[in-house]
C-alpha cells in the first residue's frame, strides 16, 4: 500500500517532537567530549564534518527514494544546504574561512527549526531527518567555538556575504532552468510575507534583510574586538607612565 501524504503544520506534534529530538542529539554530540576526556578533539571533529556530509546525502536520497521529490529539488539550492556543506567541510578541513561561512549562513537552519520549509511528508521518518540535519549545523558552529577556539573575523564576514551574493545569483539561474523555488527567489518564502509586491520588490527585501542578519551576526564579534584594542591602548598607556 502506496504510503499518503500528510500535511505539515508549524508547532504540531510531529514538529514538537522532532524539534526536541534534534536538540537533545545535537547536545549529545556536542557533549562526547566532555563524556570522554581523552578523546582527540580534532579527529572527533573530523568524524562530525563527515557524519554532516553523509548526513546530507541522506537526506537526499531519502527524499527521492520515499518522498517522492524530483532530483532537480534536492540538488543543494537552498541557504540551509550550502549552510551544511559549509560545516561539514569546516570539520573536516578546520579553516577559517569555512567557520565563518558555516557560522554565518546559520541563520538559515535556524529559521527552518522554528519554521520548517515541510510542505507534505509521506513518512514521518522524514521529518525527523529534515530537523536533525539543520540542527547539525549548529553543532559544527558550537564545535568551533567551543573546542577548536576558532573566531570570527571581519575579513570573513566580508567573504561570506560575497558568497551569499553568489548563491543568489546561481539560485535564479537554477530557478530558469528548473521549476524550482531556489533561495526563495521564485515565490515567497513564507505565506506570511505575501504581501510584499511586487515579487521584484520582495527579492530585493529577502537578499537586503539577509544580508542585515549577517550584520547583526557579525556585531558582537566587532564589539568585543574594540573593546580588546581598548583594552590594549590602556594597557600600553599604562606602561609609560
Amino acid at each position: 500500500m502506496e504510503p499518503v501524504a500528510v500535511k505539515f503544520y508549524y508547532f504540531s506534534q510531529i514538529h514538537i517532537h522532532t524539534f526536541i529530538a534534534s536538540i537533545l542529539f545535537s547536545i549529545l554530540l556536542l557533549l562526547i567530549p566532555k563524556l570522554f576526556k581523552k578523546i582527540n578533539l580534532r579527529n572527533y571533529g573530523t568524524f562530525l564534518g563527515f557524519f554532516i556530509l553523509g548526513f546530507k546525502i541522506l537526506d537526499s536520497v531519502y527524499r527521492v527514494t520515499q518522498e517522492h521529490e524530483p532530483v532537480y529539488n534536492v540538488i543543494p539550492i537552498h541557504l540551509c544546504n550550502f549552510a551544511a556543506i559549509a560545516a561539514g567541510l569546516y570539520l573536516i578541513c578546520k579553516t577559517r574561512f569555512l567557520f565563518n561561512l558555516a557560522y554565518f549562513l546559520s541563520f538559515g537552519a535556524a529559521f527552518a527549526l522554528v519554521l520548517p520549509g515541510v510542505v507534505v511528508y509521506y513518512h514521518s521518518f522524514y521529518v525527523y531527518i529534515f530537523m536533525i540535519m539543520h540542527a547539525l549545523e549548529f553543532v559544527a558552529v558550537f564545535y568551533g567555538f567551543i573546542y577548536l577556539k576558532d573566531k570570527i573575523d571581519f575579513k570573513n564576514y566580508i567573504l561570506s556575504c560575497i558568497v551569499l551574493i553568489m548563491l543568489f545569483v546561481y539560485a535564479a539561474i537554477y530557478n530558469t532552468i528548473f521549476p524550482v523555488n531556489a533561495m526563495f527567489l521564485r515565490s515567497y518564502i513564507a505565506p506570511f510575507v505575501s504581501f510584499i509586491k511586487p515579487l521584484w520588490f520582495y527579492r530585493v527585501v529577502l537578499i537586503v534583510t539577509m544580508l542585515f542578519i549577517m550584520y547583526l551576526m557579525y556585531l558582537p564579534f566587532s564589539r568585543k574586538k574594540k573593546v580588546i584594542e581598548k583594552q590594549k591602548e590602556a594597557g600600553h598607556g599604562g606602561s609609560c607612565l
